[in-house]
């Protein structure tokens, strides 16, 4: 009887242990402690890290340069930056930005959705912050188009458009016609059905730019959020772009 105590002991221990285990990685899907990806820096700009190369902007000019992560450090190389003639503000910020990074060697923690980064000193150097991301269920603009030879805008985009509603259904309106459909998402990868038009006739430039809309909708898998911009994508290239109306 007591060994069979023992074993149930460890029976029960060995579950609670378990438990707690799946809750930590489901905190960890939620909150990757991970310095890669997009963030929002405190007192303004936004921040890019890919596993070689950072890329920084403040509203006008993009900073870029190469990093090196090491565990919980950041080795920055020179950074360079685009040549756009700004507003004193973006201008002082993107300078005093360059100033920070440049040739620097910064440490960093993530904890949730905020990273700090520290100077040799010790000191706070930046404070970052996940972006929040709009959702997906929205009225969305059209701003882009990947076509054969390009990526491109067009005034006859003004009024197009997508609308996700959460009973997944979808609208869209193009230059020239209007449809709709159904659609499903599963983690990052989206599908339509079920997709129909009016058959209006109009204008060959507006019929044109609507085949190039409906042809890039018809190769779309996934889709990502960033902000307030929706890219919908074939193997994570971008196909369309749409922003949130203002």
């Amino acid at each position: 009887m007591r060994n069979l105590f023992f074993l149930m002991s460890f029976i029960f221990l060995g579950l609670f242990g378990f438990g707690c285990t799946d809750k930590g990685l489901a905190d960890d899907a939620i909150y990757p402690e991970t310095i890669l990806g997009d963030w929002d820096i405190e007192g303004g700009g936004t921040l890019f890290f890919d596993e070689e190369n950072v890329s920084i902007s403040a509203g006008c000019n993009t900073l870029f340069g190469a990093v090196s992560i090491e565990e919980n450090t950041l080795i920055f190389s020179m950074i360079a930056t685009t040549l756009i003639a700004c507003p004193e503000a973006e201008g002082d910020r993107e300078q005093e930005l360059a100033t920070i990074l440049d040739g620097a060697t910064l440490t960093y923690e993530v904890i949730e959705n905020k990273a700090r980064l520290f100077n040799s000193s010790a000191e706070l150097a930046l404070s970052l912050i996940r972006p929040d991301n709009a959702d997906l269920v929205n009225v969305w603009e059209l701003t882009s188009i990947r076509t054969e030879n390009a990526i491109s805008s067009s005034i006859l985009d003004e009024g197009t458009g997508i609308t996700f509603s959460a009973d997944g259904t979808v609208e869209i309106i193009t230059a020239c016609n209007g449809g709709g459909g159904k659609y499903s998402v599963r983690g990052s990868s989206i599908s339509f059905e079920e997709i129909a038009f009016t058959e209006k006739g109009c204008e060959q430039e507006r019929m044109t730019r609507e085949q190039e809309y409906t042809q890039a909708l018809s190769q779309i898998n996934s889709y990502s959020i960033l902000r307030k911009t929706l890219s919908l994508q074939k193997d994570d290239e971008v196909y369309l772009s749409f922003r949130l109306p203002e």
